[in-house]
């Protein structure tokens, strides 16, 4: 993660300045999240100077959001913005397969948040995301016992968790 922390130390990118203190590690966390996905860009730009994105034509590199980027991949197939998903995509799978091992939790794992939506058509029609949740070598098969689920954005989970969360404490079951 060495090479993440180079990028995000000499950031000047708009997702990536919402922070307030300067930042001094770099977590799977920041790596699975919408900040990352320009550092990714930035880190796979460096890596591959032949790839050619049109993105940079219209918008500078310190404005690059990750919706844009995302846009571009999947809906303009920009070959760099495309490889920036496969490597987002990568790094999340990775560590979905991670927290399916550490908790076992088999009522599932729900993805959600604003990146998940905006690559959801790339990981429901690609069989290389969930080929990756499920690469644990021995324990394989133990992870292929836990479902995987995207949240769509129309559900509202924080009223609904409030509202279940109310009918706990009054005591108001099946109404």
């Amino acid at each position: 993660m060495q090479f993440a922390l180079n990028y995000i130390e000499n950031s000047n990118n708009v997702e990536n300045l919402r922070g307030k203190t300067k930042l001094d590690r770099v977590s799977t966390e920041r790596l699975c999240a919408g900040p990352a996905v320009p550092l990714i860009y930035q880190f796979l730009k460096s890596e591959h100077p032949d790839l050619k994105s049109v993105l940079e034509e219209t918008i500078n590199f310190d404005n690059l959001t990750s919706s844009d980027i995302i846009d571009a991949g999947i809906n303009k197939k920009d070959p760099l913005c495309v490889k920036v998903i496969e490597k987002f995509a990568e790094i999340l799978a990775v560590e979905v397969g991670n927290m399916a091992l550490k908790t076992m939790p088999f009522g599932g794992i729900y993805l959600v948040g604003g990146v998940t939506t905006g690559i959801m058509d790339y990981i429901e029609k690609n069989h290389r995301f969930m080929h990756e949740v499920y690469a644990k070598g021995r324990l394989t098969s133990a992870v292929r016992r836990v479902s995987v689920f995207i949240v769509k954005p129309e559900v509202e989970l924080g009223i609904m968790g409030a509202e279940e969360c109310c009918f706990r404490n009054l005591g108001c079951y099946g109404l």
